[in-house]
């Protein structure tokens, strides 16, 4: 095992300039027994947060040392799989977009999200496919977005409202292409918001039906477009039954997620209020949903 080990500054500094040997041998001297080989083993089916995750259990550094073993794990993904994007790089990327957007949406006519885009869409390109992996990589990947994933979801509704139709498309494959389960659906909201707005909400209509091999989180995504658009019969066809759909799935966070997202279309539309049988419809679910997760159940 190594002898060297990174210093205090190793925060303020970033692991970019110790050795491998070093993070290695901190990582060893504060209770993870790990070697070059072990972890390109771990790494093989894990990414960061989970391996970071099972380096706590024995971790007995604090102080600067205390989140050691996340950066530690991001760092050597990034130098022993060079060609395999990690969660955290790909949030960076996607957090250097989102500022050279708002420079842009604030009046900067200079500023160009080309690069920006080029950059974040090589980078999803080489994501594993659907599966395991891609579900982990995803996971990870939301918690480090948190902080910018509404403007990060609306990036291309803010797009197309300042007359950047192609950025707007752009950002709006790319969504796609990262979160596999918006399929179809970030396209068609940009259509609803647009000028095909019959087109828009006929498709995103048809995605929030059940259908061979579509996810309830795929239909959820098009129920929520519908939503946001303001689609009233839409969201009266497809809104119960979806809740019913994610509650014969046991997935009551996702259910509870629907009851109050058609409660808060119920109280601000007159004309759903104006249906008594939609009205007794939400109003059952989001009873249900309360006493399957609780008042607050988000």
């Amino acid at each position: 095992m190594s002898a060297e080990r990174v210093d205090k500054q190793w925060k303020t500094k970033g692991l970019g300039g110790y050795s491998t040997g070093a993070i290695l041998g901190t990582l060893n001297h504060y209770g993870v027994q790990v070697d070059e080989g072990a972890f390109k083993a771990l790494a093989a089916t894990q990414y960061p947060l989970q391996i970071a995750g099972e380096w706590k259990l024995s971790w007995k550094g604090t102080g600067p040392f205390g989140p050691f073993p996340y950066a530690a794990a991001d760092e050597l993904m990034r130098r022993l799989f060079p060609d395999r994007v990690t969660p955290a790089h790909l949030a960076e990327k996607i957090v250097g977009l989102l500022a050279k957007a708002s420079e842009l949406l604030t009046g900067k006519a200079e500023v160009s999200l080309v690069g920006p885009l080029d950059d974040v869409e090589k980078l999803v390109a080489t994501l594993p496919p659907a599966g395991e992996s891609r579900t982990l990589f995803t996971s990870e990947l939301v918690n480090f977005l948190d902080r910018f994933a509404n403007a990060f979801e609306q990036l291309p509704s803010s797009l197309q409202r300042a007359g950047h139709a192609e950025l707007a498309t752009r950002s709006a494959n790319l969504q796609e292409s990262l979160f596999l389960d918006r399929k179809g659906v970030v396209t068609a909201l940009l259509e609803a918001e647009g000028p095909s707005r019959d087109a828009g909400i006929a498709k995103l209509s048809e995605l929030a039906r059940p259908a061979e091999g579509r996810t309830i989180f795929s239909r959820y995504w098009a129920f929520d477009a519908l939503a946001q658009v303001e689609a009233i019969d839409a969201v009266k066809a497809h809104g119960p039954g979806l809740f019913d759909d994610a509650a014969k799935e046991n997935r009551w966070p996702l259910a509870d997620s629907i009851a109050h997202l058609l409660a808060r279309l119920l109280e601000n539309s007159p004309t759903l209020k104006a249906d008594p049988s939609f009205v007794e419809a939400v109003v059952s679910r989001f009873e249900e949903a309360h006493r399957r997760v609780g008042h607050h159940g988000h």
